[in-house]
């Protein structure tokens, strides 16, 4: 456990028989004094150190970087073995499980906001069970809070009679805002990812959130641009260190997630499933703009400064 907090570390090269003896001898008094049995709960214990201490490792490396970029030419270094250290120690503050900036939050049919007000308008007809469509349709209604069972909520309600995308943005927000944890929890615990990473967003740099919601439909996958873009919204779900990083900070990490074996293996599964180019949810909904309706909507309602 020391090693997270007072560690002790020591490299010697000597042909020095006499003073190589001493330095055994200290070491075995050492081990004798400091050490102590691994189990189940110390090692629980190192999880817990070696992620805290994550993010100041994380914040130094990326200070590192931009004192060794030369003012005058702009030269960024080149990837190392330390960002690639840095990255790990980023995801390891990656809460799960993984939100969006969007309202992809149901499942496969109900996955943006002009879905649900074509839905809402066609309620009559979908709340109607018959065929698996319609009740899959009501169920994932259901999950995003505009139904239960065959009715409309009063978020549904209100969400059916606004005029505008923007508007149904706002008016989910507002719901899910105010919503309690345990009722977001029980329609789906992925609801409580999405209040963490829409708060997230507005705490990251002006220059990256400016990025993002400027570039944020319409992009093609397979870009260097997606994956910019991609970077930034899956950082939301990380913990405070984001919240330091510049536009080249997110520029200097996205290359990177391509190498899914540097990516913690507590984390990998999730962070490679959303990339997944066929299932993953990182590859949907760009066409829309609820990716910056969403979080345009998020801070008026939590009152959020710029």
């Amino acid at each position: 456990v020391s090693a997270f907090t007072n560690s002790v570390e020591a490299g010697v090269l000597s042909e020095d028989h006499a003073g190589l003896g001493t330095l055994k001898d200290w070491f075995d008094d050492l081990f004798k004094k400091r050490s102590e049995e691994f189990t189940a709960e110390s090692l629980r214990l190192m999880e817990e150190k070696w992620r805290a201490a994550a993010v100041q490792r994380a914040q130094t490396r990326f200070r590192v970087r931009r004192e060794l970029v030369i003012p005058a030419r702009a030269i960024e270094p080149a990837i190392n073995a330390e960002d690639l250290d840095t990255l790990e120690d980023v995801f390891a503050t990656l809460q799960l499980p993984i939100g969006l900036l969007c309202m992809d939050y149901a499942g496969n049919t109900v996955r943006n906001i002009n879905r649900v007000r074509v839905l809402l308008k066609d309620w009559p007809r979908v709340s109607v069970a018959y065929g698996n469509t319609p009740g899959k349709q009501r169920g994932e209604l259901q999950t995003l809070g505009f139904a239960h069972g065959r009715k409309l909520t009063t978020l549904g309600e209100a969400a059916a009679r606004a005029t505008s995308d923007a508007e149904v943005a706002r008016i989910w927000c507002s719901w899910l805002h105010s919503a309690p944890d345990s009722e977001l929890a029980t329609l789906k615990v992925d609801l409580l990812a999405a209040k963490h990473v829409f708060s997230q967003f507005w705490r990251l740099q002006p220059d990256v959130r400016e990025f993002f919601l400027y570039n944020a439909q319409g992009t093609k996958p397979h870009t260097p641009l997606r994956l910019l873009l991609n970077t930034i919204e899956l950082l939301c779900n990380a913990n405070a260190v984001v919240q330091e990083f510049s536009l080249e900070d997110f520029k200097t990490l996205a290359p990177l997630l391509t190498q899914a074996e540097r990516i913690p293996i507590t984390v990998r599964k999730d962070v490679v499933h959303y990339f997944n180019p066929d299932k993953g949810k990182g590859f949907r909904t760009w066409e829309y703009h609820d990716r910056r309706l969403i979080p345009l909507a998020w801070k008026e309602v939590a009152g959020l400064n710029s």
